[in-house]
């Protein structure tokens, strides 16, 4: 405890992995979130910044090795700008992507609470959704590792998904269950304690909410992954 009686952030980082109910009741009573963002921002902009080097070089591996053929006067010059649109996307879409979360959850829980007649700050359910996404910061950590220590030919199937369990296939089950990551049920888990908490209701009604629209989503990617996929022998 601070001098003040409120628990620092770091160690409610913890609690919240720990002891949810009893974290979520502190960040309900004071919802600031701003460090704890930002915490979280760099930790995965640092990771962004550490694996851009192998996802630059298996870019340049797939377009040595992949089905379109580059003209040989191309060759450098693409190599050139896949390599730095690459590097770039990749460091973004990490210092990003915590964020679009963040007001994708707080924004479905805000509608639950609206659904549930109740009267819930936005900035409360953001924090929920800032605290909550600690299980997904730490599988993106050992998948960033596993990136990492990967073959450049094996990155792409690098998962901590259900999917990992299966051999790589263009099917609708394996890209289902690459969406099936248990550091993302476990924040869908803690998003919905934290959102009853918040709107003062029993835990199942928030949780299985987020998990249905999960499933939609999920379906809906391996679906798109599915019709995104070429035919067999198709170049």
């Amino acid at each position: 405890m601070s001098e003040n009686g409120k628990t620092p952030f770091i160690l409610r980082f913890f609690q919240v992995l720990g002891s949810p109910g009893k974290a979520f009741a502190g960040i309900i009573a004071a919802p600031a979130f701003l460090k704890p963002a930002l915490v979280i921002t760099g930790i995965s902009l640092i990771l962004g910044i550490v694996i851009a080097p192998k996802m630059q070089a298996f870019t340049v591996w797939s377009l040595e090795h992949g089905p379109v053929a580059v003209p040989p006067e191309e060759v450098e010059q693409v190599l050139a700008v896949a390599s730095t649109t690459v590097v770039a996307g990749t460091i973004a879409s990490m210092a990003v992507a915590p964020w679009l979360i963040w007001l994708v959850i707080a924004g479905l829980l805000k509608i639950y609470a609206m659904l549930s007649a109740r009267q819930v700050p936005f900035k409360t359910l953001f924090a929920v959704a800032v605290y909550g996404y600690l299980p997904v910061l730490l599988g993106t950590t050992i998948e960033s590792l596993l990136v990492l220590t990967a073959p450049v030919e094996r990155v792409q199937y690098v998962t901590l998904s259900i999917a990992a369990l299966l051999p790589p296939a263009q099917s609708f089950l394996y890209f289902f269950l690459a969406s099936c990551s248990p550091f993302t049920w476990w924040s869908l888990a803690l998003w919905g304690l934290g959102g009853a908490a918040a709107l003062g209701i029993r835990a199942a009604g928030p949780v299985a909410y987020l998990f249905a629209l999960w499933a939609v989503w999920a379906l809906a990617a391996a679906g798109l992954g599915v019709l995104g996929t070429p035919p067999a022998g198709a170049m």
